[in-house]
């Protein structure tokens, strides 16, 4: 199994010194990975729920501050040498593919090839509207910016005639280091984002998914992957959860919260369930926070496994 963290790009403590800090903790305890996530725009949440529970907003500390996690990982390529670098994640269908396709192998040159992609079709329908993008469509139009997407990275020059996106005849270069291409993480809950990862990606990036539901996505991976005449042992599951080391009495109550015992066994049962690389999200998103988390979790919790 692989561990990775979700780097704190909102709130005040996301600054570039804060970035620095956690990537050379990071490796230095030898983390895996290490994950940012994506908003664009923040505009009044109306009629939008985050994760999509009715009446939850998201944390009001995501408006002290978003980084784009582009930049963000052109900065942390060059501080770093092992740690892998990837978004987790970019909402495709509020951005260009070419440009999203552009600056993925533009990291994954200057990091030598440890980038990942990963990606979503987006929840936030107000930030859709303020980027002048169509919010109904963002799954067909996913599929469509993936397929151009991975020609990008391995065609030249490069042709696509898709129902949102057509190229002809088109160089890009440089392509990404990593051959055949950068791998591609797909995130989601439901049955449209699983279809997605068998048919494109190197992994499913369910979040906050729970046991019971995990049992039941890696069934439905195997089968859409077969259908796609695809061997499923190359797709994946990649799981992202909230991760606090203490008692077990916070708002979540995940079972990757909890004493350092009680966290190794919650990893232990996802491992067995189909997880072979886990993305933990520091709670609360604090710079303090993020330092200890990774270093108890490195001395208390990963000998254990």
């Amino acid at each position: 199994m692989k561990f990775g963290f979700s780097l704190v790009v909102r709130g005040r403590d996301a600054t570039p010194a804060a970035f620095a800090e956690i990537a050379e903790r990071a490796e230095s305890l030898h983390i895996d990975s290490l994950w940012l996530s994506a908003h664009v725009i923040l505009p009044p949440q109306e009629r939008s729920w985050y994760n999509m529970v009715e009446g939850r907003r998201h944390a009001a500390h995501w408006r002290e501050g978003y980084w784009e996690p582009f930049t963000v990982l052109g900065y942390l390529a060059a501080l770093t040498e092992s740690v892998t670098l990837g978004t987790s994640v970019v909402v495709l269908p509020m951005h260009n593919p070419i440009e999203v396709a552009k600056q993925s192998a533009q990291v994954d040159a200057l990091s030598a090839g440890r980038f990942v992609l990963g990606i979503g079709v987006g929840w936030f329908e107000e930030e859709f509207d303020a980027l002048g993008q169509t919010f109904g469509n963002r799954g067909r139009r996913t599929d469509d910016a993936l397929e151009l997407i991975r020609r990008l990275w391995t065609e030249e020059p490069v042709t696509h005639d898709g129902p949102h996106y057509r190229v002809r005849e088109c160089s890009f270069l440089p392509k990404p280091v990593q051959r055949p291409h950068p791998p591609i993480w797909v995130a989601g809950n439901g049955e449209p984002a699983i279809r997605r990862a068998a048919r494109f990606g190197d992994a499913f990036h369910p979040v906050r998914v729970t046991l019971e539901r995990l049992r039941e996505v890696r069934g439905s991976l195997d089968r859409h992957c077969e259908g796609f005449g695809r061997d499923p042992a190359e797709v994946e599951i990649a799981a992202k959860l909230p991760l606090t080391l203490g008692d077990r009495s916070g708002p979540d109550d995940f079972s990757t919260q909890g004493t350092p015992e009680q966290v190794a066994e919650a990893i232990g049962a996802y491992g067995r369930a189909g997880v072979s690389h886990f993305v933990f999200d520091f709670v609360p998103e604090e710079l303090g926070v993020a330092l200890d988390t990774m270093q108890r979790f490195a001395e208390d919790v990963r000998p254990a496994l």
